[in-house]
């Protein structure tokens, strides 16, 4: 037999091996049988139709919103349930936060928003109040920050930040993951008073460091919300 051959032949019997044990790999398991689980009652129920009225809204009317909606949005995303009630038991909040660090920081830029000057804000949980960071004008603000017309539309976007200075390394994992449940809480308590947003991807992380005037942190996600074009 040639070398050229057994080559051959060796190249086959590989081929075959590596075809056989895909196949095997490949086959289904047995077949399990599915359990069905009760349908879901759409009724009136505010959670479900939260969640059935959720969806992306980059559309706005140019109105201003009443501030008891945002602070009922602000509430929902992170604010204090309880009181703090000695200093071993932390506030409860609307979303947990591992050890309770809360290294997640809510800020807004107020648009158009009823009884309150458009400014960037910070979210106090504590105090359920906002503190004003910026007075300059919101919308030029924005424009250096986000390049997205529907934006300048909305009546507020939120700003979620990251403090590393509030973290640790056995905590900061936990940031980004409080940071969506923030987000969601936000989103759902919008959509209960009748308005709508989305969440921003494209942004200039620089220019929120500088606004802000503040150092060691990271911006995580903005969101717009406004009164539905439609």
């Amino acid at each position: 037999m040639t070398i050229k051959k057994a080559n051959l032949y060796s190249f086959l019997g590989i081929f075959v091996i590596i075809t056989i044990l895909i196949m095997n790999i490949s086959l289904p398991l047995e077949a399990k049988e599915l359990v069905n689980l009760p349908d879901i009652e759409k009724n009136d129920n505010d959670l479900i139709t939260a969640l059935m009225g959720r969806k992306a809204i980059r559309e706005f009317v140019p109105e201003s919103i009443p501030l008891a909606d945002l602070a009922a949005i602000l509430w929902a995303g992170c604010g204090v349930k309880e009181p703090k009630v000695d200093i071993v038991t932390h506030a409860t909040r609307t979303i947990p936060s591992a050890m309770g660090v809360y290294p997640i920081a809510v800020y807004i830029f107020a648009v158009q928003v009823e009884g309150l000057a458009p400014g960037v804000y910070r979210y106090m949980p504590e105090e359920h109040a906002l503190q004003e960071i910026s007075s300059e004008n919101v919308k030029d603000v924005l424009s250096k920050i986000i390049n997205q017309r529907a934006v300048q539309n909305a009546s507020v976007v939120f700003l979620l930040v990251f403090d590393q200075g509030k973290s640790s390394r056995m905590n900061e994992k936990f940031a980004y993951l409080e940071a969506g449940e923030v987000v969601q809480n936000i989103s759902l308590m919008a959509v209960d008073r009748g308005l709508g947003g989305y969440v921003i991807g494209s942004y200039r992380q620089e220019k929120i460091t500088e606004i802000l005037h503040k150092e060691n942190i990271v911006p995580v996600v903005l969101m717009a919300i406004g009164k539905p074009l439609s």
